[in-house]
């Protein structure tokens, strides 16, 4: 279990590494943009449908990456009252309705993309095919239902070893 572990941790880690090189390449994008357009009067074209396609790439690339550090946003004023199994319990449920909800969304964004290359979509500028990024939709989802389903199980094993919520790993 730990090598799958560890192979989905590093595959998600490529993952958000390219999702950060897109964030470098879509910055540098902006700016010469923005020069194109205040000193030349030149703006580059299409660079909002290319920064759109972009952030598919950034946010989906970044999502796993984000649940695997423990950086997601939490709200834990209900939680802190119960005690620490009833923390387990309340976390694996709300860690199943995400693992199933972004399972699902893999799966559309798997026949999105189908559909999108059969029908041949693309943006309307530079005409720029849109299947692509409905697949990485796919791939980003799936890469955070894995991740998802890992925290799952480290939590119900923790919760059938009597583990404290502290004590688990994130």
């Amino acid at each position: 279990m730990q090598g799958v572990a560890k192979g989905i941790h590093r595959i998600v880690f490529y993952a958000c590494f390219i999702g950060m090189v897109v964030v470098l390449l879509m910055m540098l994008l902006t700016t010469f943009d923005v020069i194109g357009r205040s000193i030349f009067t030149r703006p580059i074209p299409g660079t909002f449908e290319i920064t759109e396609y972009m952030l598919v790439i950034i946010v989906l690339f970044g999502i796993a990456y984000a649940q695997q550090t423990g950086r997601h946003v939490r709200v834990e004023l209900f939680a802190d009252k119960l005690p620490p199994s009833g923390q387990i319990v309340l976390d694996s449920i709300f860690t199943l309705v995400a693992f199933v909800f972004f399972l699902l969304v893999a799966w559309q964004g798997w026949e999105g993309g189908f559909y999108a290359l059969h029908v041949k979509t693309a943006s309307d500028i530079l005409r720029i095919p849109s299947y692509p990024f409905e697949f990485l939709i796919a791939v980003g989802a799936f890469l955070l239902s894995l991740e998802l389903l890992l925290k799952l199980i480290t939590s119900v094993k923790s919760l059938s070893t009597g583990m404290d919520k502290k004590e688990m790993p994130e």
